[in-house]
Parts: C-alpha cells; sequence; structure tokens
C-alpha cells in the first residue's frame, strides 16, 4: 500500500481523529499549569493526606467502533469519513483510583433492564468489579450513589 500511495501523487494517508471541542481546549498547559496550582494550593492550606485523594471517571465504550483507523484519501482531504455496522452499543465503565496508587472496583455498566446471572464470561475482570445495566448502558445517580455506598465508603473507611 506505500508503494502504491507514494506513486499516486493526488492521494495520502490520513489517521481520523474524534476529539471534542471542549477536550481540545482542556489541553492548553496554561490552563492545566493554572488548575494544578490551585489544587497544590487547597491541598496544602487544608492538609489533605495523599490517600485521601481519589479521582473518580466515567469512560463510555462504543462496541464495535475503533477509535482510529488510517485511511487512503485524496491529497488535502481533512475528515475522512468511515462506514461501519452502526452498531452503537454502550458499555460504560465507573473507576476510582487513589493519588497512592490504590485502584478500587470498578462499575461496569452495559444496555438493558437487567444483569442475568452468568452473562458475563467467568474469568472476565476481577471477581470484585461490580456489575449494573441501565437502559442505554450509561451510569446514573442511582447506579453512582449504590457504587459510592456499596465499594467506595466500604473499602475506604478508616480501619
Amino acid at each position: 500500500v506505500r508503494r502504491f500511495i507514494r506513486r499516486q501523487s493526488d492521494i495520502t494517508t490520513r489517521f481520523d481523529q474524534r476529539l471534542e471541542r471542549q477536550r481540545k481546549a482542556a489541553e492548553d498547559p496554561k490552563v492545566m499549569l493554572h488548575y494544578f496550582r490551585l489544587f497544590q494550593k487547597a491541598l496544602t492550606e487544608h492538609k489533605v493526606k495523599k490517600e485521601n485523594i481519589w479521582n473518580m471517571d466515567e469512560k463510555g465504550f462504543l462496541m464495535g467502533m475503533a477509535s482510529r483507523s488510517k485511511v487512503v484519501c485524496r491529497k488535502g482531504r481533512r475528515n475522512p469519513k468511515y462506514v461501519h455496522d452502526g452498531n452503537r452499543e454502550l458499555i460504560s465503565v465507573l473507576e476510582c483510583l487513589s493519588a497512592t496508587g490504590r485502584v478500587l472496583p470498578p462499575l461496569v455498566v452495559t444496555k438493558g433492564k437487567s444483569i442475568v446471572a452468568g452473562h458475563h464470561i467467568e474469568g472476565q475482570g476481577d471477581p470484585d468489579w461490580r456489575f449494573a445495566s441501565s437502559p442505554k448502558g450509561w451510569t446514573n445517580n442511582e447506579l453512582g450513589q449504590d457504587w459510592l455506598e456499596e465499594v467506595f465508603q466500604q473499602e475506604t473507611e478508616p480501619e
């Protein structure tokens, strides 16, 4: 393919890219530096210990869709398009870790009305992982609160 592309003056290869505008703006080093200076100031001022600093996030995964692919296109083309099978089922994962590197069991949310026993293949992931379902495969207030009470609170309570 590389030799073919080199022989063709009117085509080239590009990686397609999906990035939300807000995420791109958040990559600004000045914005990040300002945030972390404020964060460090708050930690120092309130004498927060490292083991009490936690980061929690939710990540959605579209099943059946690659994040990026290299495509052959005309030179000068900026946004190559590709066709996929239309499967847009979403799985969400809620994860949490501490500044000391401690990782809590995640919550994996699939689309559906309920989780069927045995639906998840044995040996996939850690036995402490939590599974739930929602109509769209997204976490919601109820699932998040359940995870906070059943996992975060129990795992982080002082002994």
